[in-house]
């Protein structure tokens, strides 16, 4: 378990429950004196195997030759090299912790790279429609006939 550590004197004021270091000249926390809250010290730290943590971050498809577990994926990735990536990961067999489940994530990208194309494509089919409608107009009116001045 875990060890809280709490400011001094949190009860007594309005402060923030994060840890601040006692400095006060007659500070009984500072003094570690008994029978009061206990202070952050070497001996309530973590084992070792597990605080370090084997988290490569990937920036492209090289650096996942280095991954041994964990691997992160960088938020400059774009959405087709991202998609690359999750493929590859899930063939290594390495966990990716910032995409919830990755096989969801490629599905809801490629449709929504499909449905991308798609309005694109129908864009440019309606931009080339009114095109050829308002040519079509300009060549169907006659220029109008200049009136001749009376003298």
């Amino acid at each position: 378990m875990k060890q809280k550590f709490v400011r001094q004197n949190i009860s007594r004021k309005r402060l923030n429950v994060r840890w601040r270091k006692p400095r006060g000249i007659h500070s009984k926390l500072r003094l570690n004196k008994a029978g009061h809250i206990k202070k952050p010290s070497p001996g309530f730290r973590n084992e070792r195997k597990n605080r370090v943590s084997k988290i490569t971050l990937i920036k492209n498809l090289k650096d996942l030759v280095n991954a041994k577990n964990e691997i992160l994926l960088s938020s400059r990735l774009g959405l087709r090299k991202k998609i690359e990536v999750l493929k590859r990961a899930k063939e290594l067999n390495l966990k990716v912790l910032n995409v919830k489940s990755p096989d969801e994530f490629i599905k809801n990208v490629i449709q929504a790279i499909e449905k991308k194309k798609h309005e694109k494509k129908n864009k440019l089919t309606e931009k080339k429609k009114s095109k050829e409608k308002s040519t079509k107009e300009a060549e169907k009116k006659p220029e109008p006939e200049k009136e001749q001045e009376k003298p």
